[in-house]
């Protein structure tokens, strides 16, 4: 009797635990229409695409001026490389990722309050409006989705260990640039480990051999 009973409680809570489940990305693309404000007021658009595949990571920013930008992230390795065109020479840059999660630690132990909003879906997701509060006192508004999540912590700098996945957000960081994000794609799709990989042409070098390049 105790397990017919335990059965038929599993049965009827199931259907209401999978409604309300939060899932993983863990394979698939979310790209984001970006805007980049200077301090002197310039205006750069262009798109940053999140590539997602189990340990894996690749960020990379395009702007409409022929800036580009792209890191790539091994969870699994502990591995980041900075990929970079110098004049024509291309390098594979290897980057700390202990620095990397140290970046991170002012934005660790955030909070995050939904608001009220007329706005119900981006790139044809349902979404939340909320308020993101740091404990440094800051705070920024954020649309988001509750249906899923980064697999791994480290992918969002400002959202470290997000049990959701930004939509649309803004910030300004350091050196005074303001970047605003919006996601126009979301596909959950299979993803060639090729992908990751730093492409032949690319030299590998430590940061400290870098920062003597740029001298």
């Amino acid at each position: 009797m105790r397990y017919s009973i335990l059965v038929l409680l599993v049965l009827l809570l199931s259907p209401c635990l999978q409604v309300g489940a939060q899932k993983p990305f863990t394979e698939g693309i979310v790209r984001y229409k970006v805007k980049l404000k200077s301090p002197d007021s310039k205006v750069y658009k262009g798109y940053y695409t999140f590539i997602f595949k189990g340990p894996h990571v690749k960020k990379e920013l395009k702007l409409d001026n022929g800036f580009e930008d792209v890191v790539l992230i091994d969870c699994g390795t502990g591995k980041v490389y900075s990929l970079q065109n110098r004049n024509g020479k291309k390098f594979a840059i290897q980057l700390s990722m202990e620095e990397i999660v140290k970046r991170q630690d002012a934005f660790t132990g955030f909070t995050i309050s939904d608001q009220e909003s007329s706005r119900s879906e981006i790139a044809g997701f349902a979404v939340n409006k909320g308020k993101v509060s740091y404990r440094d006192g800051s705070a920024a508004e954020i649309f988001y989705s509750k249906d899923w999540y980064p697999l791994q912590a480290i992918s969002y700098e400002r959202f470290p260990g997000a049990k959701f996945l930004p939509m649309s957000y803004s910030y300004t960081d350091e050196h005074g640039i303001t970047m605003d994000f919006e996601a126009d794609k979301l596909t959950l799709e299979p993803v060639e480990n090729a992908v990751f990989r730093i492409p032949p042409e690319y030299k590998m070098i430590s940061y400290e051999e870098y920062k003597e390049l740029s001298k």
